[in-house]
C-alpha cells in the first residue's frame, strides 16, 4: 500500500492488526503505530503523527476501555448536583470552568485529527465491522464524553450564581466596565463556543475535502501545544477562587478528587509503561498539583468552619 493510504476493509484481513501497539484506551495522546514511530524517528517521539491501522486489544483492555468510557459519561456529575442541591455555585471558578471546556474540546479535535485515518477505516465496513473498530477508538471516545460531562457543568453554575456586579478594568487599554455576573458567564460561552469552532473549522474543512489525517498532523502539533499551556493554567483561577471563598462551598470534592486519583494512574502509565516524554505528561502534572493543592485548602477550611463544604 501507497504511504499515508487509509486502509479498507477488504484489506483488513490481510493486515496484522498492530497487536503489539499500546491500546488506545489507555490515558495518552501520544501513541502511534510502530511504523509511524520507526518512521518519525527518535526526534519525531513527541510530534502528532497518524494512526492508520486499527488494533486488537485483548478481552481485559476492552473492559478497561468500556468502563472508561461509562466512567467519563459521569465524571461532571458530582459538581452538578452539589450546585443544584446547594441553589449556588459559590467557590465554583467560572474562568477554570471555561478553559476546562475550551481545553476539552481542543484535546478532543486533537486526537480525531491523530485517530482519523482510523476513523476512516472504521466505515469502510458493515456495523459489525464498525463496532469492533471502536475498540481503537475508545481513547477518543472517552475524552469526548468527559468534555461533555464537564460542559454540563457550566449551564449549571450560570443559573445558580449570585447574580453580583463585576468590575472589568484594564488601565493601559482604557478598558473600564462593571457586568453582572449571570451576564459574564453568558458572554464568556459565547467565547468558548467561538473558540472551539474556529478551531474545528480548518479540520473540518480539511477532511471533507481531503479526507486524510497527514495534512493535518502539524496542526494536530499545534494544538497539542496550546492544550498543553490550558491544562498547566485553568485550575489557577479555581486555587484563587477557593482562598477567597475560604471554603469549598459548592465545589465537588468527588469530581476534581477522582480526576486527580485517575491523572496519577494516567501518569504513572504514561512513565512506566508507555515511557513518553517530560512533554507528556508534565502538564497534567502540574494540573493534578493544583487540583489535590486545592481540595486540601478547602477541606482544611471547611473543617474549621464545621464542615459546611462536606458531601459532595
Amino acid at each position: 500500500a501507497r504511504p499515508g493510504a487509509v486502509p479498507t476493509a477488504s484489506s483488513l484481513s490481510a493486515r496484522v492488526l498492530c497487536p503489539r501497539s499500546p491500546p488506545s484506551w489507555v490515558p495518552t495522546s501520544g501513541f502511534r503505530s510502530m511504523a509511524a514511530m520507526a518512521s518519525l524517528g527518535d526526534d519525531g517521539y513527541a510530534a502528532v503523527s497518524c494512526l492508520s491501522e486499527l488494533e486488537d486489544p485483548g478481552a481485559a483492555a476492552t473492559a478497561l476501555g468500556v468502563f472508561s468510557v461509562a466512567f467519563s459519561v459521569f465524571i461532571g456529575l458530582p459538581q452538578v448536583y452539589k450546585i443544584y442541591s446547594r441553589k449556588s455555585a459559590r467557590g465554583v471558578s467560572f474562568l477554570t470552568l471555561g478553559l476546562g471546556n475550551i481545553g476539552s474540546f481542543l484535546y478532543v479535535l486533537n486526537l480525531t485529527i491523530l485517530h482519523y485515518n482510523q476513523i476512516a477505516l472504521s466505515v469502510s465496513g458493515d456495523f459489525a465491522f464498525w463496532l469492533k473498530a471502536q475498540r481503537s477508538l475508545t481513547f477518543v471516545w472517552v475524552e469526548f464524553l468527559n468534555a461533555l460531562s464537564m460542559l454540563a457543568i457550566y449551564p449549571v453554575a450560570s443559573y445558580y450564581a449570585s447574580d453580583d456586579p463585576v468590575r472589568v478594568k484594564f488601565s493601559h487599554l482604557n478598558v473600564d466596565f462593571t457586568i453582572k455576573t449571570r451576564e459574564a458567564t453568558f458572554y464568556g460561552f459565547l467565547v468558548q463556543a467561538a473558540v472551539v469552532t474556529l478551531c474545528w473549522l480548518p479540520a473540518v474543512f480539511s477532511f471533507a475535502v481531503d479526507g486524510r489525517c497527514e495534512p493535518l498532523a502539524g496542526y494536530g502539533n499545534a494544538l497539542g501545544l496550546v492544550v498543553a499551556v490550558i491544562i498547566i493554567c485553568k485550575f489557577l483561577p479555581q486555587l484563587h477562587a477557593s482562598l477567597n471563598a475560604q471554603g469549598s462551598h459548592s465545589l465537588s470534592y468527588v469530581t476534581y478528587g477522582v480526576d486527580a486519583a485517575a491523572g496519577a494512574v494516567a501518569l504513572a502509565q504514561k512513565v512506566f509503561v508507555t515511557h513518553e516524554r517530560l512533554s507528556s505528561w508534565l502538564p497534567p502534572v502540574f494540573l493534578h498539583a493544583l487540583e489535590i493543592a486545592v481540595l486540601v485548602i478547602n477541606y482544611v477550611n471547611d473543617r474549621k468552619h464545621g464542615g459546611r463544604g462536606f458531601g459532595g
